[in-house]
């Protein structure tokens, strides 16, 4: 099993790990970061002995992200993300490490919140747009009338005429239940799309729950009698600003999609502005989060070198 060895051009790095919150949480928060992928839990996820590991340093006051990855049974390093509070010293000096350790100029960044474009290209970066995000307001959906939340207002209702219902916290004791739901989804999945789709962020999330403090990372289950059909987590990328972490639901049961995000967005009312990540090119996911009627749309971006 290929690992990565912390000297040489690794010299000075870490493996992300639940100690480093609070220093992330500083930077993330000094650099008025927004992006989902700034998340915190989320980079833990990334971690996969043997194949990938986020990699921690800090730098005159910046954050930086590495991803660390084998890759065609060789290992290289990118930027993850620039370095927070942007710094364009830092970032050049990140991006030098990562050409180093490859052994040529291929090093990425690759995530930029748009408001760090202008100042990562300073660093001789060509910038490209990657994906855009969803950004919700979670207080707006208390009160579902009027023409624009009708769509939301049909589905809630069908899950609120189901008979028992529960919406719970997330607690320990439901994470086989959980497990056991995101079997069937992955098996729904594969016969729908032929592919397995993202279960292992949920693996993660579903590990990782209970671990965190939980105004990092705070989850909710839906009952339907006692059979668990639905589970979400999320929590802050920064104060005021919260990550849709992740979510998955019985899809055959109608309108459950629709409920269950209503209700995460209520649940995370602390929060002024809840990232719900992008809808993956999905036109599923696009009509159910567009219904949501997003305040504003995040673009996110990767970076080259030229």
């Amino acid at each position: 099993m290929i690992t990565p060895t912390l000297s040489g051009a690794l010299e000075n790095l870490k493996v992300a790990a639940k100690d480093d919150l609070s220093r992330y949480l500083a930077a993330v928060e000094a650099g008025r970061q927004i992006g989902w992928s700034y998340y915190f839990p989320y980079l833990l996820s990334r971690n996969r002995p043997g194949r990938r590991a986020i990699l921690l340093e800090e730098d005159s006051g910046s954050m930086c992200v590495y991803l660390w990855q084998v890759r065609d049974d060789k290992p290289r390093l990118d930027v993850y993300l620039a370095p927070s509070p942007m710094d364009v010293a830092v970032l050049e000096r990140a991006i030098e490490r990562a050409n180093d350790f490859n052994g040529d100029r291929s090093a990425r960044v690759m995530r930029i919140d748009a408001k760090d474009v202008d100042a990562v290209s300073a660093a001789r970066i060509r910038v490209s747009e990657r994906k855009t995000q969803y950004i919700f307001v979670p207080g707006a959906y208390d009160d579902l009338g009027g023409k624009a939340f009708y769509t939301i207002r049909r589905n809630v209702a069908l899950i609120e005429r189901l008979s028992d219902v529960q919406v719970m916290p997330y607690s320990t004791s439901h994470a086989e239940a959980c497990r056991m739901l995101l079997k069937r989804w992955k098996k729904a999945h594969r016969e729908a799309h032929g592919t397995y789709g993202e279960i292992t962020t949920s693996r993660s999330a579903i590990e990782l729950a209970g671990t965190l403090p939980d105004s990092v990372l705070s989850g909710q289950v839906i009952f339907v009698g006692d059979r668990l059909v639905a589970f979400a987590f999320g929590g802050a990328i920064r104060p005021g600003f919260a990550c849709s972490f992740e979510r998955k639901c019985d899809n055959d049961i109608r309108g459950l999609s629709y409920y269950q995000l209503r209700s995460l967005l209520l649940g995370l009312q602390e929060f002024e502005y809840v990232n719900d990540g992008s809808d993956a090119g999905r036109a599923g996911l696009h009509q159910l989060k567009q219904s949501f009627r997003p305040v504003d749309m995040h673009t996110e971006y990767r970076g080259r070198q030229r």
